[in-house]
């Protein structure tokens, strides 16, 4: 007599043979493991189904480095770029080795982008070319290498802020568009605010000191 056995639907268990008397207690078992059993392929779907964060970045105009991308000077005109996790229009870009950069163009000062369609760019401007690009930070360069490199702010960064007197001063906040917010950290007496009705724009914040020597830190998103 042939044996036919029975292979459960999600992993393919195989239900072993067995007798009249207990059968549908092992059915009930092996249903049970079937259907609680999870393998890399159930990570990934449930990965992909309750990640919302690159969409959420977009509606909220969030888009920069979250980690790494270390920028620095090169004895060429290629800086040098370590890897690192960014967002931009909304899709995240993470490499595993670092990345390949086009020449900067020489004697001159650019801001380096990335954007998630067409890859890295520099530019003049410290804004975009595109809504949703990330910025990674500026470039100084000579005729032949890359003298000077300044990081851009990643999401969650701070910028220092040392107002050389009291009123009103202005900070660039290499972050590569305007914050969706911030918060103030004091590193000695006295306070820095934003000025009003102009608190802040794609490249600078606008800011109040209320005297001289105060120092603090603009943290960014």
């Amino acid at each position: 007599m042939a044996i036919v056995r029975t292979v459960l639907p999600r992993k393919g268990i195989i239900e072993p043979q067995h007798g009249e008397n207990y059968e549908n207690d092992l059915d009930t078992n092996w249903q049970i493991i079937d259907s609680l059993l999870q393998d890399a392929n159930d990570v990934q779907t449930a990965i992909e189904a309750t990640s919302a964060l690159g969409p959420l970045l977009t509606d909220l105009g969030i888009s920069g480095v979250t980690s790494g991308f270390a920028l620095s000077a090169s004895a060429t005109l290629t800086p040098g770029l370590a890897v690192g996790a960014l967002y931009a229009q909304g899709n995240r870009y993470a490499p595993t080795s670092a990345p390949t950069l086009p020449a900067a163009p020489a004697s001159a000062t650019n801001y380096l982008w990335y954007s998630s369609t067409n890859g890295f760019y520099y530019s003049p401007n410290p804004t975009p070319n595109a809504v949703g690009d990330a910025l990674i930070g500026q470039v100084v360069t000579s005729a032949t290498a890359v003298t000077a490199a300044i990081q851009g702010t990643r999401i969650f960064g701070a910028v220092s802020l040392a107002p050389a007197a009291p009123g009103n001063f202005t900070a660039q906040h290499f972050l590569g568009r305007a914050p969706v917010g911030a918060a103030f950290l004091m590193t000695s007496g006295g306070a820095i605010w934003f000025q009003s009705p102009t608190m802040y724009d794609a490249t600078n914040l606008y800011l109040v000191s209320s005297g001289s020597g105060v120092t603090g830190k603009a943290v960014l998103w």
